[in-house]
């Protein structure tokens, strides 16, 4: 079934009056849901939580490779979160694939072992990929809404249990589902939410409660590495990180794969942060657009960022990193960004320890094998088709049907 229809079938739907409502509800009524396939595609209607689609696994440092499965129901008694390793008195980590691949994006799995690394974390990986398979993003998108009211389900349960330290991670299109779990949380207000490069398509014209924003947590911080692309390029958190001017990163040129090398740095350099002793480090810019137009030179104003980031940190910030792994590069020297610069003067005029070549990396061969490529395979296919054809105007109007149609 092609794109096109689709994205006509569900433009039908809101047409037949869909209850958006029930979108939102993860105390649900009782009632079955409607599912419905075309070929891979699965469409949700009447959603309803548990759903077998959009499943939960924790590890811990007792079952740091085979995770324990986590059932989840409308009220803590129906779980078995008391017969696992769960510990309300640790940090719970909630990380959410994007589109067209599962929970064992590598990509992901480096997030986790990073963690792990440092310390005994609960961390849930959510896989919904029954609802996210290609070449069916428009569905996808339309189910992001259903899995966030899930995954609010199981953080409900958690909070049921005396948790309160909950991060939610979210890459490309589990970005924008950290969006939909904290409208379905509400009045409650997650302590923080990370988005990891959050997905361009579907999401240029939405408004703020149909898209990541700083109003879904206390704290929202937002890495950008393929902006314009298969990224948004807009400030989307209470601080934002550019890469390597946002949209390219250094070792992806000429690669098989370069849209989602350049997409999957995001969770690879945050990873990384979790564990760097050189960390990441940015400089204060005004806007990213400030940036583009080559009036945010390197400054004194430079934040450490990606797992240690503090609260208290705002703004936009632009990060220059390593072509290749161990990709932190440590903090500036201002000298060679003490004026006015193009962007791409500015990556290109990086002290010459930045630029190291990936031929001189240790173990850039080990790292492209175990990492990149397994890691390249989500959204290559369908996002390239996707960039080169326009959505109908349905389907945007789809996406802006909210009442509430503050563009942010």
């Amino acid at each position: 079934m092609p794109l096109l229809a689709i994205v006509l079938l569900l433009t039908t739907l809101m047409k037949c009056g869909f209850p958006q409502t029930a979108l939102y509800q993860h105390q649900v009524q009782n009632r079955l849901q409607q599912t419905i396939s075309i070929g891979p595609c699965r469409i949700v209607l009447n959603p309803q939580c548990p759903d077998p689609d959009v499943t939960f696994f924790m590890y811990s440092a007792d079952h740091p490779e085979n995770p324990e499965p986590i059932y989840i129901a409308t009220h803590v008694r129906g779980t078995n979160l008391e017969k696992t390793s769960f510990d309300p008195q640790k940090s719970s980590k909630v990380i959410i694939h994007g589109y067209n691949s599962n929970m064992f994006l590598s990509a992901l799995t480096e997030l986790r072992k990073e963690y792990l690394k440092k310390n005994d974390y609960n961390i849930f990986v959510i896989d919904w990929s029954p609802l996210n398979q290609s070449p069916c993003y428009p569905a996808a998108v339309w189910n992001a809404r259903h899995v966030g009211t899930c995954v609010a389900q199981l953080i409900d349960r958690i909070k049921d249990m005396g948790a309160e330290d909950i991060h939610v991670i979210g890459f490309s299109l589990g970005a924008h589902i950290t969006n939909y779990l904290s409208l379905a949380l509400r009045p409650y207000i997650l302590p923080r939410i990370t988005g990891l490069d959050p997905a361009l398509p579907g999401y240029i014209t939405v408004n703020r409660d149909q898209k990541l924003d700083k109003s879904d947590a206390q704290y929202v911080d937002v890495y950008h590495t393929n902006a314009f692309m298969q990224g948004k390029a807009e400030e989307s958190g209470h601080v934002d990180f550019y890469f390597n001017g946002g949209s390219v990163q250094p070792g992806c040129w000429g690669t098989d794969n370069f849209f989602s090398c350049n997409h999957h740095r995001a969770p690879l350099y945050y990873a990384e942060s979790i564990n760097s002793d050189t960390g990441f480090y940015g400089w204060r810019c005004t806007s990213y657009f400030d940036f583009l137009a080559g009036r945010c030179p390197t400054n004194e104003i430079q934040v450490k960022l990606g797992e240690s980031t503090k609260k208290d940190v705002f703004g936009t910030y632009m990060v220059i990193t390593a072509p290749s792994p161990p990709f932190a590069v440590g903090h500036y020297n201002i000298t060679f960004g003490s004026k006015l610069q193009k962007p791409s003067e500015i990556v290109n005029n990086m002290p010459i320890n930045y630029q190291q070549p990936i031929s001189n990396m240790v173990g850039i061969e080990k790292y492209e094998q175990d990492i990149v490529m397994p890691s390249t395979i989500e959204e290559d296919e369908l996002f390239n088709e996707v960039l080169n054809e326009n959505f109908p105007d349905a389907f945007i109007g789809m996406q802006k049907s909210s009442p509430d149609n503050d563009l942010a």
